[in-house]
């Protein structure tokens, strides 16, 4: 079955072009809009128009709030999203926040402008959830990658991965290779209930199998980009510089980190093996090949998309739900057991 990426590749646009054209949006030229529609022509493409009935919204817009500009997760699932809500009949808007930014008080007044019949957060604190006066049942919400502690109210629903399971399974990943000192480069756990729940878990599973760890020294707080990576890695070796091995809660920081550790003379893994997190695609094609927990990104989205769809149709049932994940053997850890 031909689907809307078909119709992009075909028409040589992006998906979001597409959608566009299927929404009837004026910002798209003459000459595109025609060339899009002639591939539909050909191919009989037809959008499940059912969703445009829907009781609620004075629009077709779904807002999505995606959390940290450099979220290279979060760039591989917008494409996702927004093939899948394109054949909603509905089109994305995209807003882009920093991930230290308020996103449900931003998500507030951009419902007040905008008045989607529907958001998706790409990333959300648990905590500024329950500060929200228009979205549930007023404005239907899911949120994806980050669980809510507590379902704060109907037509407010999660879809995400067990992140305390999931760190847990990096590190244990990395005691049964021989490890025994492990450094972390994570989020910071005060501001991120996700950051949070992954310190838990490789707390855990450090003590389940009676490993000393050192929260002061052996888990570096930053952010969620390259040069963060970079410097936390460094700063790792500077404090616990016999550590053998560095799980880091994200793939992005995991790629600055192997330029960290480069250059202060250690090479991934002859010399310290990394564990990332997320599995992006960027994770595949680096030098060594990078070990992650892979999360079902394309799973999620379209688990999300079904349940905001069934919020907006009038079943403000609040939906939580923990998609397993999952190690992806690459090329950076090495195996120190006998």
């Amino acid at each position: 079955m031909t689907t809307i990426r078909d119709i992009a590749k075909e028409s040589g646009v992006s998906v979001s072009t597409v959608s566009r054209v299927l929404a009837g949006h004026p910002d798209v030229s003459p000459s595109t809009a025609a060339v899009v529609h002639a591939v539909i022509e050909r191919h009989h493409f037809h959008v499940n128009r059912n969703a445009s009935n829907l009781k609620r919204g004075n629009t077709s817009s779904i807002l999505v709030i995606v959390k940290g500009r450099y979220n290279m997760l979060f760039a591989a699932m917008m494409e996702h999203l927004q093939a899948g809500v394109a054949a909603t009949g509905h089109t994305v808007i995209a807003q882009y926040i920093d991930e230290d930014d308020n996103e449900v008080a931003l998500a507030e007044r951009w419902v007040g402008e905008i008045k989607p019949c529907g958001v998706v957060f790409l990333g959300a604190d648990a905590s500024h959830m329950g500060q929200s006066h228009l979205l549930g049942e007023k404005c239907p919400a899911v949120v994806l990658t980050n669980s809510l502690d507590v379902l704060v109210r109907p037509a407010i629903s999660y879809v995400t991965t067990n992140d305390r399971a999931a760190a847990g399974s990096a590190i244990e990943y990395l005691l049964d290779n021989g490890h025994r000192r492990i450094g972390v480069i994570g989020g910071q756990p005060a501001q991120s209930a996700m950051s949070a729940h992954r310190q838990r878990g490789v707390v855990d599973a450090m003590a389940k199998r009676g490993v000393e760890f050192d929260l002061a020294t052996q888990y570096i707080p930053t952010r969620f980009s390259l040069e963060s990576g970079y410097l936390a890695a460094q700063r790792l070796l500077e404090l616990v510089p016999d550590i053998t091995a560095v799980y880091a809660m994200g793939d992005i920081m995991a790629l600055g980190a192997i330029r960290g550790l480069y250059e202060r003379g250690l090479k991934v893994p002859d010399d310290i093996s990394l564990i990332g997190h997320d599995g992006i695609e960027p994770a595949s094609y680096v030098v060594p090949k990078l070990t992650t927990v892979r999360q079902p990104r394309e799973a999620i989205v379209t688990r999300g998309i079904e349940i905001l769809m069934r919020h907006i149709g009038g079943d403000p049932t609040p939906v939580a739900e923990a998609l397993d994940v999952e190690i992806v053997n690459g090329e950076s850890v090495r195996c120190l057991a006998e």
